[in-house]
Order: structure tokens, then sequence, then C-alpha cells
């Protein structure tokens, strides 16, 4: 046993000793390398026979296991998708339409101009189409507004017709453009059939294009059902693109069939009849590199190119062997952006006693471009970052075709990365190490600038400016308690850009450590003619706190709920929890006589109020962040049971979760039609007019 400790003794002391060593040859070798991006650039398949010897190789292989997937049961496979076309045909409804449309009314938030996301709510300012998870319908309801004369009427709310979805079908999301509705959803089975396919046919993504221009008797034009699970869409003009994926089971690999022409193939259905659709392995292209010292997996993510106007148009399918995580999309061209993992082991730092030379693996972006032509996307180059992408507004494409992207990087310490790259997609410029030991939280492009938020305690902004891509640098500063994880761009006055931030307050626990305490909106002022120094000046003119501990609202982490009118006013749905210290909690010491020696006290904050509903907040430089209107759904409904939304009373939180119409706000969905606000819950949509009186739909 000493043999045993010594000899581990003296391996540490070696390795320590090699960490500190002048020759660091053997550290660089068993650091790794740098990966090389040509090793990683899309290559053409030439056939499905080196498809399969490609993707054989790599079951054997490969280093890391996949997680086992399943597949889709016989019924609902390629060959029979015809039928699930039915179950999504309109059902009839009731009452009269309204055929005028206007512009007074909120629309998705989007990042970037003239590129639609999808979301569950969509409004061409005449109808409101709205997919009930509880209902498991598409719900149409006639706005209250007359955009010929700009009033409102009570009397026009009105659920005028419900597209039924079958219950095999979820994460459904809509676009709604110039008479037509396109419904996307994921088509989920896990029966008896997951292990007959060596691709994961569980999910399949279904995609339903309406002719709304009759809002009583609408049409199905179009039914695609395509290969793999739904991840993503976007709409440019009359051009929608889906993305799915379908990922390799290695499992099932061995002594099966691998017929990649059916496995890849589509379904589509339209007025001439159901038409099954396959794809020649020769359209795949592939990311695969056969160094093992990559965790990247042989994903197929398919991107189908639908024109929604002219529905007779074939479908362009763009087939990748390679995986994605996020997408950014402008009106020229598609970046497909995605995490991977090197096994390149990391030294130990000098002067630290180690167990091994190196450990770590490293995190790494790997970006794709494909330039943009109507429906077909070509394939431009392909660039490697190191860390890893926070959400898709941490990239943009300016108005010259240069991209630019923010990481943040764990490795040795925490810290983001800003590149960017040129319109071919090499490197023009990069700012590294910004803010070391703090947390990337959010971002945004507006021109040439960057906003950036990081946290560790305090809140900095920063102001980058991108005006020379070779040399990125940051202008302006501002450190202020809490953070957002959201960044709008207001309007620009002369040298001022505003800024609006949505994120949290921040204090600290008994602890030491920084915890959310509320909902936080901050007005900011970037003053680009004034300087601090060598800096500009950034200031926050005015913030307001909402609610305390575990208060939140769904557009802090879903930048498409953002709604803001054209006077400036934002309405959020907000779940707020109001705390009062109620005491305080004391540790105390004593001594063997019994005498105090040390006594320590945290105070005791506790639940006193609620609120879960919508909160509307006027914005202005001049006035600052005001609450013009509160709407609680929490107080309405527990007042019917006798109970009220003050005191910390566990009946209150029992009722927050186990009450279906009180569950039902989480995801409220909330907006404007002129004057007057509205929600959208799973239950009912409600409208609010300016003289505070309500109009609303039960959904049943």
């Amino acid at each position: 046993m000493k043999k045993l400790l010594f000899g581990f003794s003296a391996l540490c002391m070696l390795i320590g000793v090699g960490a500190n060593a002048a020759d660091t040859q053997l550290l660089e070798q068993l650091s790794g390398h740098t990966l090389d991006a040509k090793q990683l650039k899309f290559s053409q398949v030439e056939s499905c026979e080196s498809l399969e010897k490609m993707l054989e190789k790599y079951a054997k292989e490969t280093q890391e296991p996949l997680y086992r997937t399943f597949g889709l049961k016989k019924e609902l496979a390629v060959e029979s998708a015809a039928p699930m076309a039915q179950g999504i045909a309109a059902e009839a409804a009731m009452t009269n339409s309204i055929s005028s449309s206007h512009t007074d009314f909120s629309q998705t938030n989007i990042q970037k101009i003239g590129v639609d996301e999808p979301e569950l709510l969509k409004t061409d300012g005449t109808y409101f189409f709205y997919y009930n998870e509880k209902t498991q319908k598409v719900s149409i309801v006639a706005s209250p507004l007359d955009s010929k004369t700009s009033t409102l009427d009570g009397t026009r709310i009105q659920l005028v017709n419900e597209i039924a979805v079958p219950k095999e079908l979820n994460d459904i999301e809509l676009f709604v453009t110039k008479g037509r509705l396109v419904l996307m959803g994921q088509l989920s089975d896990y029966g008896d059939a997951a292990y007959a396919s060596f691709l994961s046919y569980q999910n399949r993504t279904v995609v339903a294009i309406y002719d709304i221009s009759d809002i009583k008797n609408l049409k199905l034009l179009k039914f695609e059902n395509l290969p793999g699970s739904y991840q993503d869409a976007r709409l440019i003009d009359d051009q929608l693109y889906v993305i799915s994926e379908l990922r390799f089971n290695r499992w099932n690999w061995k002594g099966k069939s691998h017929d990649f022409r059916k496995g890849l193939a589509s379904v589509e259905i339209d007025e001439q009849g159901a038409k099954v659709l396959p794809i020649e392995c020769s359209q795949i292209s592939y990311v695969l590199p056969e160094d093992k010292n990559l965790s990247l997996d042989p994903v197929f993510t398919l991107i189908a190119g639908i024109d929604i106007r002219n529905t007779s148009k074939k479908v362009s399918t763009t087939a990748l062997l390679a995986p994605n995580g996020e997408i950014h999309m402008s009106k020229n061209a598609l970046y497909l952006v995605s995490n991977f993992y090197t096994y390149n082991n990391w030294p130990c730092p000098s002067g630290l006693f180690c167990v091994m030379p190196v450990f770590r693996s490293t995190t790494q972006t790997m970006i794709h471009k494909f330039s943009r032509d109507r429906l077909n996307l070509k394939y431009q180059n392909t660039a490697i970052v190191p860390g890893s992408l926070l959400t898709q507004y941490s990239m943009d494409e300016d108005s010259d075709g240069n991209f630019r992207i923010l990481t943040k990087v764990w490795e040795k310490h925490l810290s983001t990365q800003l590149y960017v790259f040129k319109p071919d997609l090499t490197l023009a410029g990069k700012l590294e190490n910004i803010e070391p030991g703090e947390e990337f939280k959010a971002s945004r492009y507006i021109g040439d600038k960057l906003y950036l938020v990081t946290f560790e305690q305090i809140d900095p902004l920063f102001v980058v400016d991108l005006a020379n891509i070779s040399q990125p640098k940051i202008i302006g500063e501002l450190k202020i308690p809490g953070y957002s994880t959201y960044l709008h761009p207001l309007k620009k006055e002369g040298s001022k850009q505003y800024l609006l931030g949505l994120g949290y307050n921040t204090t600290q626990n008994e602890r030491g450590g920084t915890v959310n305490s509320g909902v936080k909106i901050s007005l900011f002022q970037v003053d680009y003619a004034k300087k601090q120094g060598d800096m500009i000046e950034v200031k926050e003119l005015d913030s307001l706190n909402q609610g305390g501990k575990n208060s939140d609202s769904q557009v802090l982490s879903n930048p498409r709920l953002f709604v803001m009118d054209k006077k400036g006013n934002v309405t959020l749905p907000l779940h707020l929890v109001e705390r009062a210290h109620q005491g305080e909690k004391c540790n105390i010491t004593y001594d063997l006589q019994g005498k105090e020696q040390k006594k320590d006290c945290t105070p005791i904050v506790e639940p006193s109020e609620y609120f879960v509903g919508l909160k509307t907040f006027s914005v202005s430089p001049e006035k600052g962040i005001k609450e013009q209107f509160a709407k609680d759904y929490l107080k309405d409904i527990l007042a019917k049971k006798g109970i009220t939304t003050t005191g910390n009373s566990k009946q209150i939180q029992k009722e927050i979760w186990n009450n279906e119409e009180i569950f039902s706000l989480q995801d409220m969905r909330v907006g404007y039609a002129g004057d007057a606000l509205y929600s959208f819950s799973n239950l009912f949509a409600d409208f609010i007019f300016p003289n505070k009186k309500n109009y609303s739909i039960w959904f049943k």
C-alpha cells in the first residue's frame, strides 16, 4: 500500500514539475491543435454507396455515443402520410368576416426587418390566429378594430373559425401574411417500430398552407410531411424556409437496409393529389471529418424552401449531413450555427499542482453561410470561432454583408469574444476577452454599433464600434446593478441613441452570492457627442423594478413576445411576487460562560403579494418609465373563491400551481389593436378597451 501511495505521489510531483518546466514541448503536444476550417467545409455526396460507407465508418470509429432515438410507427411513416392531411382540415364555424385590413396592431417582434419569425399568435389586423395547446385548435378571432374608421367595437369580437389539429402534432407555430396562413409543427410517435430504422423516424415535420381570403371557408392549398424534427422557420415575402433535423441511429445500423432515398423522402399533398418526393443521395452535402478529436454527430439538417403564394411550385430542398443549433437569416443569406467539442487537452497552469498534466475539452462554434436567391440556397463558406453561442441575437449580418458573432468562452476563465467576418466569411477582425470573469447576457446590433451586456454582480453595458470591421473596439461602458437579457432599440435623436433593457434586478443572498430579485426595465441613453475621457457617455436615464425574488416575464427569454406600440408604450406579461421583511433570522455564538460572542442576522423576506397578468408602461427620454395600466387576472380568479392576493398564504401558492385557469396564464400572449389591449391564453381571449371595459371569448 505504501508503494502505491508513493508511486501516486511521485507521479503527481513529476506532473507538477512538468507543468512548470521551461521545456513545454510535451504540454504543447498534449494540448491538441487548432482546428482548420478547411476540414469542415461541405462536400458533395457522390452516391448512396459512398454515403453508406462513410456513415458505417463513423458508426464504428466515433468516440462519443449518440443518445438512443426511436422510429415512427408504420401507419405514420412516409408512405401513409396522406391521411394526416385530412386531420388538419378546417372545421366550419360561426360568423361574418371583416375583409378590410390595417396596420395599427401589434405583430411578432422580429430581429431583422423583412424576415418574419414564427409564433403561437399571429394577426393580420383583421383576425387573430391563435394556436391553443389545450383545445388543440387554431382559433380565429375577429379584431374589434374597424380599419376604415379607426374605431373600436366590442361586438366585432367573435370566434369566426377554428382549425382542428391532430393530437399527434405538437410544437405548433404560425405565419400569417397576405391571405395565407401557414401552420408548422412536429408529428411525434413513440411506438413499437422504434428500432426498425437506421434513422430516427419518431418525428416528422408538418407544414400546412391555407388560403384565408374567405375566413369562413378556409382552403387547404398544400400539405407537406417532411422528414425530421421541426426546428425553426423564417418567412421572407412569400418564401418560407422550414428547418428540420433527422438523426442517424447507430444502434440500428448493422444488419439493416439503408434506403436513403426513402428515409429522407417527403410527402406533398396539394390540389393535384399526393406525391412522394425522395431526395437523391447526390443532393446531399456533408461535413463529417475523419478527425477522431471532434464530437460532430452525423445529423441530417433539411431546409425546405416553399412558395406559399404559388403552392404548385416545387419545394426546394437543401439536404445537409451537418448539425444545426441556431439560425440567422437576412434577405441575402442564411447562416447555420452550431456548437461542437474538440477533445483537445488543456495544460495545467504554471505553478498549479495537478494530478494530470492536461484536462478539459474545448467548445467551438461552426458557422455555415448560404447565399439566398428566392427559394434556392447556395453554400458559400464555413468558419469556426472559439466558444458557444448564446441566442440568435448574438449574431447579425450588416448592410454590407459582414457577419458579426458573439460567443462565450469557458476555458481558463469566463469571457466574451466578438468576431467579424467579411461577406466571403473570412475573418476581418476580432475583440477577445471582453470583461473576463463575467457572463455574456444580452446583445443587440444596430448599424455599425454593438450593445453588449455582461454580468457577474453588476451589469456592464458596453458600446462597441464596428465601423472599422478589422478593429472593433469598446467606446462606451456603464456599470449598474442588475442585468438585461433583452435589448430593444428605440429612437435615435441627433447624436443620442436610446435603448430599452429588460431583465432582472439583483441582490446579495445570505451567502454573499447574487440572486435575481424582480423584473427590471431600464431606459439607456448613449450620447456619441459627449465623451468621458476616451469613452462616450452611456447613462441609465430611468429604471423601474417589478416584484421581488421569483418574479419573471416570458419576454425575458422569448423576445418575440415583446410588444411596443407607436406611442412608445410597452406591454408585458408578468408573473410578480412582492416580498416584505418579516423579522430576522440570527445565528448566535456564546462563550463557555454563556456570554454572547457573535451575532449574525439576516432578514427574513417572505411573499407578501402576487400578480399574474399584464402591465403597460410608457417609455420616453423626457418622462422616463411610468406604469400606465395593470390587469391582474390572478386577483380576479382568486376573488371568485374569496381569496385575496396579499399575504404569505399557502392557499395562494397552491392555487397558482393547481388552478387550471391561473396555470393557463403562464404562456399568455399580449398585444394591442388600436387603443385596445388584449391577452390570449389557453382558456380565453380578453380585450381591454380604453374605458377599461372588457370583452372576452372563452375557448372550449
